[in-house]
């Protein structure tokens, strides 16, 4: 397997869990952390070289995703069992645990996500915005469109379980 571009940012070193995956097309430099089962596809680029940046367990990052902390003040924080679309940007926010954030999203400095939020797709959250828990948004900027059902909340838990399953078997199968 190809050596992966893990990059120390001055005397910060990315902390990666020896069960997460990370693709060898994805970047992590500086101050990162990621937990258990965790799975940064290709493309991803995540920067802890301003602010620190913490990934949860078996939290899924999709391809193309951009995750950084401009300030000490706004590190990136994004829960366990979350799932980030493709290509969204997280700008130093904070994500509860089971959030599903969709395709495309922008997240900008110091926004709260709470546990089991529901971005839909290309919705964009301004600085600063607080987002409750267990809603689904929607919308530049986005809004809530109504609360979650604690099933809904579950199937976010269920859904980056299977994608971490997943990853869990392409790590094993890439280290034969």
């Amino acid at each position: 397997m190809a050596a992966l571009p893990i990059l120390p940012f001055g005397d910060r070193n990315p902390e990666i869990d020896p069960e997460a995956y990370v693709s060898p097309q994805a970047t992590i430099v500086g101050d990162v952390e990621i937990g258990a089962r965790a799975n940064i596809w290709p493309g991803v680029v995540i920067r802890g070289d301003h602010a620190s940046v913490r990934i949860g367990e078996s939290t899924c990052i999709q391809d193309s995703t951009v995750i950084h902390a401009h300030s000490e003040d706004n590190p990136a924080i994004i829960g366990n069992h979350t799932v980030i679309g493709t290509a969204s940007v997280i700008h130093g926010v904070y994500i509860g645990d089971t959030a599903s954030i969709g395709e495309g999203c922008v997240i900008f400095d110091g926004a709260t996500l709470g546990e089991g939020v529901m971005l839909a797709p290309g919705s964009i959250v301004p600085s600063n915005v607080v987002i409750p828990p267990r809603s689904l948004n929607s919308g530049a900027p986005a809004a809530q469109i109504r609360e979650l059902s604690r099933d809904e909340v579950e199937q976010q838990t269920v859904r980056a379980e299977t994608i971490a399953q997943v990853f869990q078997k392409l790590r094993r199968w890439q280290s034969l």
